[in-house]
């Protein structure tokens, strides 16, 4: 087992339902975890469990009410917005369950993005785009639109555009929520030769317990709590 690079403590996220009355809902109630580095940790449960939620603060996204994100013995909420910004963009890498990818731009050049708003030169995040494409298996499609795409490309050009920045971590949001079985079997199987290969560490919401069972580790969320670790 590697090096503990994320740590939970005590985290709780309530969002205001009616100010007027006061009402909040609860969607985090005290979560507590570890994130080895090359691990791939699965978070499952129900639409609505927290799984979101729970990724959004543990990239930076979003603040909790209570509780302490720690990546390596940095407190992330501690950072000022800049610091916080800065670690989003070279240490994590998102994967969202609609991609976002931008349609007026190629698929190389929807990875080489993150690479460029790091200041490096366009020739550069190209160069390093390529190279993730072919890692992901679309050496053949670079120059293609996200429209001329099939989900599942899609969605590899996502997992490369997460990792361009040579990231410690990948959060992926139901990543195979839109593809259909076999598609979400070989996205997956992806996601476990980057792995392997270059020792990418993932964290993984997702509703499909299947996919979940490949995963190094499972943590189950029920009613905003973590209920189970298999």
């Amino acid at each position: 087992m590697g090096d503990i690079i994320l740590q939970a403590e005590n985290v709780h996220k309530k969002f205001m339902i009616d100010k007027k009355s006061n009402i909040q809902l609860h969607v985090l109630k005290g979560i507590s975890l570890k994130i080895f580095q090359g691990q791939i940790v699965a978070i499952v449960g129900a639409s609505g469990a927290g799984k979101s939620t729970l990724l959004h603060i543990l990239g930076g996204l979003d603040r909790p009410n209570i509780g302490e994100v720690y990546w390596g013995e940095k407190n992330i909420f501690k950072m000022n917005d800049d610091e916080l910004s800065k670690l989003r963009t070279r240490e994590v890498g998102f994967v969202f369950q609609f991609h976002h990818l931008l349609n007026e731009f190629t698929a190389i050049e929807n990875v080489a993005i993150p690479k460029m708003i790091t200041g490096v030169s366009l020739v550069e995040a190209l160069k390093d785009a390529e190279n993730i494409m072919k890692l992901v298996g679309l050496s053949e499609r670079i120059h293609h639109k996200p429209n001329e795409l099939s989900g599942g490309e899609q969605q590899r050009v996502a997992i490369a555009r997460a990792m361009v920045n040579n990231p410690r971590i990948i959060l992926a949001d139901e990543p195979t929520g839109n593809l259909d079985s076999k598609t979400s079997d070989e996205l997956f199987e992806l996601i476990k030769t980057l792995n392997r290969d270059k020792g990418q560490t993932f964290i993984i919401a997702t509703h499909n317990e299947k996919l979940a069972e490949r995963s190094d580790r499972i943590l189950k969320i029920v009613d905003g709590y973590i209920t189970s670790e298999t």
